[in-house]
């Protein structure tokens, strides 16, 4: 069969594990064998005209840049930061879009509740926002070796809706209340589980997120904590806060700009948040990676704190025993969180269950140490929404 050729538009291609990123050049045209030859050609619609240097341009070959999933990862948060302004952009011009559909007789009365000044509003909030989440990227691109043009064509916008959430919940004054219900029962456990350990007690986070259970722990000079996390978009926030910031309250920004439901008042569409409340400390050893390959050597830790964690996994008994085999004999497992398991979990298990599971790995479960405590997430103060997990907390020690 003759060769046949392929136009695609794609400005990234996935082969295997790894991603090829195209230059701002031009068309590119790759063999493959698949298993009959194949021509692909990619137009870059970001290619940028070639100066007239006497060279012809269907001569000049761009190079390819292979990704490893580790560096996709990365690059794809990397992009959905950059790019956040164009689409909160696009999600004000769709809102206006739906305005513009009132029948014309109506729009009197919506100017005169001011509605359509929102919109401008909304978009003037988004550029700040666009400041400093560019400021993010970039300081991102430099840490990882990201050239400005290098970006996937995914951007994953839900990267940045968690970090304006996170922020707010981990390193605002308006988080505190949250912080508070969840925050002292996991410090006091520790505090009194490590008692009668001398010297330095190592302790263990994982699931990251943006920091702030860690680096409580960590104020206590005493601790010596490490801490996991496997989202990038969480990592590359995080390293700007440790890296940029030299006051309190540095930083600003409107988390709920694109979120008009449930607003008791207009103005809180644009209720900015300052952050961080403290500055954050450097004592903490933060492992970017998977929980369960980034640790393998046993026995090493006095307490292992999981918030928030462990419904997120693949397999719980992998993440259980992993917990088992990284403490050391007699060493605490601390655990406060939803069971709200995610579509891809093999078994999605009641609390019982979980604890029952633990003891059959060889955990002794504190059974009176066990809690249910209600945790408002993320909540808006002042908006007409309020999400509560009742959350189960337990203590445990590996024997």
């Amino acid at each position: 069969m003759s060769r046949r050729v392929i136009r695609v538009l794609l400005l990234l291609i996935v082969v295997g594990v790894g991603g090829w990123l195209l230059p701002r050049s031009g068309p590119l045209s790759i063999n493959l064998n698949v298993p009959l030859p194949v021509t692909v050609r990619i137009d870059n619609p970001h290619a940028l005209p070639v100066p007239n240097s006497g060279v012809d341009v269907e001569e000049l070959k761009p190079t390819l840049r292979t990704l490893s999933s580790k560096q996709l990862s990365i690059l794809t948060s990397i992009t959905a930061f950059s790019r956040y302004l164009e689409n909160a952009l696009n999600i004000i011009a769709y809102r206006e879009e739906q305005f513009g559909q009132l029948p014309s007789k109506q729009k009197p009365l919506a100017e005169a509740i001011g509605y359509s000044t929102h919109l401008e509003d909304a978009r003037s909030c988004a550029r700040e926002n666009a400041k400093i989440l560019g400021k993010v990227a970039d300081f991102a691109r430099d840490t990882y070796g990201f050239s400005p043009e290098e970006q996937t064509t995914e951007a994953h916008y839900e990267f940045v809706g968690d970090f304006l959430g996170h922020v707010m919940r981990d390193w605002s004054d308006e988080g505190r209340h949250e912080r508070a219900v969840i925050f002292p029962p996991i410090l006091k456990a520790l505090e009194e589980g490590m008692s009668g350990i001398r010297g330095k007690k190592k302790i263990l986070v994982p699931g990251f997120g943006l920091g702030r259970l860690a680096h409580e722990i960590a104020n206590h000079e005493d601790c010596i904590v490490d801490a996991c996390e496997l989202d990038y978009g969480s990592i590359i926030a995080y390293n700007y806060l440790i890296n940029q910031t030299i006051i309190p309250f540095e930083h600003t920004l409107y988390p709920y700009l694109t979120k008009w439901q449930y607003q008791q008042t207009g103005k809180g569409r644009y209720k900015s948040v300052r952050f961080p409340d403290v500055l954050p400390t450097s004592r903490v050893n933060l492992v970017e990676g998977d929980f369960l390959t980034e640790f393998p050597d046993s026995e090493q830790y006095d307490a292992i704190v999981t918030l928030f964690f462990i419904d997120v996994s693949e397999n719980i008994i992998d993440f259980l025993s992993t917990i088992h085999r990284l403490l050391k004999p007699g060493g605490l497992w601390i655990n406060l969180g939803p069971l709200k398991w995610g579509s891809f979990s093999h078994m999605q298990l009641s609390a019982e269950e979980v604890l029952d599971l633990a003891e059959r790995l060889g955990f002794k479960v504190d059974h009176d140490s066990r809690q249910s405590i209600d945790a408002v997430y993320g909540h808006q103060v002042g908006s007409l929404l309020k999400f509560t997990y009742v959350t189960q907390f337990w203590t445990a020690r590996k024997i």
